[in-house]
């Protein structure tokens, strides 16, 4: 299993926030239904460094997930940028050790309102 850590931006003007909720249109969620895709059906759970509310954008987010998928670093990145709707965006897609956990490994957090 790789762990790999993604940089995402998004225009939150469309989703209910970053975290999966019943009901919802969270980011999270449709970057996990595009990873599952991607995966060719492989069920990922995506973990995020932050929480964002309704309307609120990120420049920055950080999130990670476990793969057992051969997929190259590039062409998860662009390979989820080709399935993500134009205002979710991943910017960078790295391998970290198995250990990291984007919320617990998070030097900080800026929020701007």
């Amino acid at each position: 299993m790789k762990n790999i850590k993604l940089t995402i931006q998004y225009d939150g003007t469309r989703y209910s926030g970053w975290q999966s909720q019943k009901n919802s249109k969270a980011i999270q969620d449709i970057i996990e239904k595009a990873l599952c895709e991607l995966t060719g059906g492989e069920k990922i759970k995506l973990l995020g460094a932050s929480r964002t509310d309704a309307n609120v954008h990120a420049a920055g987010q950080v999130a990670n997930f476990k793969t057992g998928s051969r997929l190259s670093l590039h062409n998860v990145k662009n390979g989820l940028n080709r399935k993500l709707p134009e205002d979710i965006v991943v910017v960078k897609a790295d391998q970290v050790k198995d250990a990291f956990h984007s919320q617990f490994d998070a030097k900080g957090k800026i929020y701007r309102y």
